[in-house]
């Protein structure tokens, strides 16, 4: 799900309304890459910023948020000396851009301890302000763009004080780090659709496109694809509809211009599942679309039923740490292996060696050091005899033999466990509910990756694996999409029929999809909106673009000995495709 430049801009105008003019109580953090505010306005708001590379937002939270990190980074420390006991006195939002300005003016206040300066400002104790002149301005500046998301604090001068994330010059053409000159994202070269003409669409959409939405993304700023399907729905009647001449491009045009025109009207689309989608506008694409008394209102009820930076991301952290040294053991034991399978070429040299000593004993004379032999030295212990040093090679031999036996078999056992543990920590990170992170925590148990944790093994009890998900395709064929091992294998070898198609991301870590033939010829569109679908539940769901791989079902196999979900297949073809959620 997208929070877009809409609903940032549906947000920008809720926070204006609220919270310009009032002073902030106390800040703090709730992880690393998440920054709360308690400001005081006529009443009290608690304002959460974050940067999660799959959840970063900024709304303001019904109930008030709490410390998740005991660590004291230098934004932090930096936020204490700008942002702590200052007044929010502007809000911007760029142009049609992700990014969010909270600009922050602060009279510098006499404190008797570093630990005064966390009360909140009820229990502050009297202070003297600063004169006027000496006011620390500052913003505080959100950047909501995926894996890139950042929190930077910048000083009045421009120059970056701290950020929740650093960013050299390695890394990206536009560098974030402390005392460099902060620059805004560059903008996007596309078109504005708050001015959008039918003259100007039907120039800015190609013939022969397959979806009509995604042209529209491709062609204007700041627009999501559940807000480019919406504005195709409303005029077309349907989300997916191909792009030709015919196309009624003023009411396109009309409906583009409506979608950025206020008063909002936020509203969130929840299934069987939970919430699945939000928006600042009505939803009249999805079913079960319904109003909320705000965007902030939108944005808590769908992020609490998947990461409220409470209990979600500690599981996430705790359950990823975990795996992360069962890695390293693994590793550990991979190396140690390896080393020892190298000595299979030293066996090869003792036994050489003492194959030759045996060849040239005519030659060897009593006390003889070395013996060349092919254009190779062969060092002899001269206080031996020949025999002797022939006889000591061929124990050494036998010995190293023994050793390495099974060897290969145990590298082989390992390396496929350190496969589907790298499978597994992927999927860890893709997974959106609190109930697919146990779904993981509970296979990677059954799995032998660790064990569960005391606390965790007083209070187990049975748990109903969860589903795979199912999908209807355009074209009304189901699509089944694991998000866990077990489910990539319910997926592929209970659910799935032998002339079904099996896609997967090529290279990478990511879902078993099906796409359920019932002997009928599988549409292109659909073969599309399953390849996305896989891309999208993949460790390149970040990525612009995917090579998603296409087998029938008959062509996939267990990996003899594998952990659960580890299949090698043989692929008919791959498609490249877009990354694309299923709301």
């Amino acid at each position: 799900m997208y929070f877009d430049a809409l609903t940032l801009a549906a947000v920008v105008d809720e926070l204006r309304a609220c919270i310009v003019g009032g002073r902030v109580q106390r800040v703090f953090l709730p992880t690393l890459l998440s920054v709360a505010l308690e400001i005081y306005a006529g009443r009290r708001f608690y304002l959460l910023l974050s940067a999660h590379p799959q959840f970063a937002r900024v709304q303001l939270s019904p109930v008030r948020l709490s410390r998740g990190t005991d660590a004291t980074p230098p934004l932090l420390l930096l936020l204490r000396k700008y942002v702590n006991h200052g007044r929010i006195v502007a809000i911007e939002q760029p142009d049609l851009e992700r990014v969010l300005l909270l600009s922050i003016a602060k009279r510098p206040i006499q404190r008797n301890s570093d630990h005064e300066a966390d009360l909140d400002d009820d229990n502050a104790p009297p202070h003297d302000a600063a004169p006027e002149e000496e006011t620390l301005r500052c913003e505080l500046i959100v950047e909501i763009m995926e894996q890139r998301s950042n929190i930077v604090l910048v000083g009045d001068d421009n120059i970056i004080l701290a950020a929740a994330r650093h960013v050299t010059p390695r890394m990206s053409r536009r560098p974030v780090l402390p005392r460099e000159p902060y620059e805004l994202p560059p903008p996007q070269t596309k078109r504005d659709p708050r001015q959008a003409t039918a003259d100007e669409l039907r120039a800015a959409i190609p013939d022969g496109q397959p979806d009509l939405a995604r042209a529209l993304v491709a062609a204007y700023r700041g627009l999501s694809p559940l807000a480019a399907r919406e504005v195709v729905y409303r005029v077309m009647g349907r989300a997916l509809v191909p792009t030709n001449v015919d196309l009624p491009w003023d009411a396109l045009a009309d409906a583009l211009r409506r979608l950025w025109q206020t008063p909002w009207a936020p509203h969130i689309v929840v299934d069987e599942s939970g919430p699945i989608a939000f928006a600042p506008y009505e939803i009249t694409h999805l079913p079960r679309a319904r109003p909320c008394p705000s965007m902030s209102a939108a944005l808590d009820e769908y992020y609490s039923a998947r990461e409220r930076l409470t209990a979600h991301q500690q599981r996430r952290d705790a359950l990823r740490e975990r795996l992360s040294e069962a890695r390293e053991r693994l590793e550990r034991q991979r190396s140690a292996l390896q080393a020892e399978l190298q000595r299979a070429a030293e066996l090869d040299r003792l036994r050489w060696e003492g194959e030759m000593i045996f060849a040239f004993l005519h030659a060897l004379t009593p006390g003889q050091d070395r013996l060349e032999v092919e254009g190779r030295t062969i060092v002899l212990d001269p206080r031996k005899s020949p025999v002797e040093c022939a006889q000591e090679r061929f124990r050494a031999y036998d010995k190293a033999k023994s050793a390495l036996a099974g060897i290969p078999e145990r590298l082989r056992a390992v390396e496929l466990r350190l496969t589907g543990l790298d499978e597994m920590l992927a999927l860890l990170d893709l997974a959106e509910r609190f109930e697919e992170i146990e779904a993981i925590a509970r296979e990677a148990e059954a799995e032998g990756y660790l064990g569960p944790s005391p606390a965790e093994r007083a209070r187990q009890r049975p748990v109903r694996p969860a589903p795979p998900l199912r999908i209807e395709s355009s074209d009304g064929f189901t699509i089944y999409i694991g998000r866990t091992a077990q489910q990539n294998e319910q997926v592929t070898f209970r659910l799935g029929a032998p002339d079904d198609l099996w896609l997967h991301v090529r290279g990478a870590p990511g879902a078993h999809v099906i796409i359920k033939t019932g002997g009928r010829d599988v549409p292109e569109r659909t073969i599309e909106e399953a390849a996305a679908l896989a891309a999208y539940y993949s460790a390149l769901r970040s990525s612009a673009s995917v090579e998603v791989e296409i087998a029938r079902r008959r062509s996939v196999r267990k990996v003899r000995g594998g952990p659960t979900g580890l299949v090698t297949y043989q692929a008919e073809r791959a498609v490249r495709v877009a990354p694309r959620p299923p709301w």
